[in-house]
């Protein structure tokens, strides 16, 4: 039997070992071919079976390290039709057309910077100019793995969030490295799992990364020697003995657990701790998302031990390594239900399948019905998935942040 080299490399080298081979090996081929391999449902591109008899087919958009396949999994398990579309190709419009899809679902891209960037670009023009309904939609997609662009956000909504600079210019990067107090976190603005996060608690490694941004640029760890990004620097306040938060919401399913740590980060741990997350968190979660009308985001929150809470970090889509669950209550899982009275209730159930791709799917479909109906009876539409954010709210927290964030700041 053939040697999967790959595999073995994983097995047996230390990670510390591995990201030293990728700063002067491209692995991205390899990888690419590995997840494929892996994957026993890389190679089901469509199913025509209907046992829900929607009458209607789904789009997924093809992943290039295999994210896709959740929703083809939840496909499956749910038994409706859909056909996989690879945006990469050079005919992906003609794809998209032929496909005979009105509805697709997005997994956005992590693995390499260009093919994020095509993906964003594409799942746009297929939203926005084609006129299909994509979820997560590109709102949502707009900030995955772009660091500064939700630093961006965050300070313009006036979410309370981590201190955090962002340089376009060397001088004045430097200018703030002499100044700056120690330590200070460095993050490039692509890369999970917290591969591109450095704290740096001496000036002379602060001096470095500074140089190197515009320079040769950083590449972050275990990504492709050549995706490496200059021009730019994204430094943050170093906030020692927080606890993370991994805060979900799903349509109106809510979800929540504290993150595991291991070294200095919470992100890419590998431990999930399932403790109940309080109203405060959950409110917060509800009122992130409810000003941007997002349905498909995870907020990972720290909180400060005198009980503050900041947003770190926006993902429309996140991984399910360690556990099928995003929230267990005495070992139950199940989800979080906004009542109509602004409380909430804990529902058991299995509601997080293929990385929630089954409640996304779910989601969507009720939102559709219920276009549907209220359409066929007269009624105005509410938005369903189409929903959009409040205009006067992100005005008035964009003027006036203590207008709508008062619980959250000191």
């Amino acid at each position: 039997m053939a040697i999967d080299w790959v595999e073995a490399g994983r097995t047996c080298l230390p990670q510390c070992l591995r990201h030293l081979v990728q700063r002067y090996v491209s692995m991205s081929l390899l990888k690419e071919r590995y997840f494929a391999r892996r994957d026993p449902l890389s190679s089901t591109l469509e199913s025509d079976i209907d046992t829900m008899g929607l009458g209607i087919r789904l789009g997924i958009i093809k992943s290039r390290v295999q994210r896709h396949t959740h929703y083809v999994r939840a496909c499956q398990e749910l038994g409706l039709p859909f056909r996989v579309i690879d945006i990469a190709a050079h005919d992906w419009h003609r794809r998209v057309l032929d496909s005979g899809c009105e509805l697709f679902f997005s997994w956005p891209d992590a693995s390499l910077g260009p093919y994020a960037r095509l993906q964003k670009d594409r799942c746009e023009l297929i939203e926005k100019h084609m006129g299909k309904v994509l979820f997560p939609g590109v709102e949502e997609a707009w900030m995955y793995e772009d660091k500064i662009r939700t630093a961006d956000w965050l300070v313009v909504q006036g979410i309370p969030c981590p201190r955090t600079w962002v340089f376009f210019d060397r001088d004045e990067a430097r200018h703030f490295a002499r100044e700056c107090e120690l330590p200070v976190v460095f993050k490039t603005r692509f890369g999970a799992a917290s591969t591109g996060v450095r704290i740096l608690r001496d000036r002379r490694a602060l001096y470095r990364v500074v140089r190197c941004a515009f320079t040769r640029g950083h590449a972050p760890y275990g990504h492709d020697r050549r995706d490496r990004e200059w021009g730019s620097l994204l430094l943050q306040e170093y906030l020692p003995n927080v606890q993370e938060w991994r805060m979900v919401r799903i349509g109106d399913s809510f979800f929540g657990h504290r993150k595991g740590r291991v070294g200095n980060f919470h992100s890419g741990s590998g431990i999930a701790e399932w403790n109940m997350p309080e109203v405060r968190h959950l409110n917060l979660l509800y009122q992130v998302t409810e000003l941007a009308g997002f349905r498909s985001m995870d907020v990972d929150i720290f909180e400060r031990p005198d009980g503050q809470l900041l947003v770190n970090e926006l993902q429309t889509v996140f991984g399910a390594s360690v556990s099928i669950d995003q929230q267990r209550r005495d070992g139950v899982p199940g989800r979080m239900v906004r009542c109509s009275n602004g409380e909430w209730r804990f529902e058991a159930g299995d509601f997080a399948r293929n990385a929630c791709a089954n409640e996304r799917i779910r989601y969507v479909l009720r939102s559709l019905s219920d276009e549907r109906g209220r359409a066929r009876s007269g009624q105005p539409g509410s938005g369903g998935i189409w929903r959009q954010p409040s205009g006067e709210n992100v005005t008035t927290a964009a003027r006036n942040p203590d207008s709508i964030w008062p619980s959250y700041r000191r």
